[in-house]
């Protein structure tokens, strides 16, 4: 057998990995906006209310499986926003002042 005759059998395997690891990207969803003032410490947390992120202020991208997820600020003061996280990029603006 030679190199050639495997190119097409390790291009397909290569292919099957590919495809593979598809599912959980497509299963993530991308999350961007900000936090305000300069002065905030936010988190994001699930509905179990494990915290899955830390905000610093300003812009941020981060990736979320589908679900329910509450951003709470932490300083300098406390709220709440809940959001969704569906299967499109989602935009949440965080307030904390």
């Amino acid at each position: 057998m030679t190199i050639t005759s495997l190119r097409p059998s390790f291009n397909f395997a290569l292919g099957l990995v590919a495809v593979a690891s598809l599912p959980s990207l497509a299963a993530a969803d991308v999350v961007t906006g900000t936090v305000t003032p300069a002065t905030a410490k936010a988190v994001i947390v699930d509905s179990a209310g494990k915290t899955v992120a830390e905000l610093k202020p300003g812009a941020y991208q981060l990736q979320l499986a589908p679900g329910r997820y509450k951003a709470k600020c932490l300083a300098p003061t406390q709220r709440e926003q809940e959001f969704l996280s569906l299967s499109e990029p989602v935009t949440v603006n965080v307030d904390c002042g």
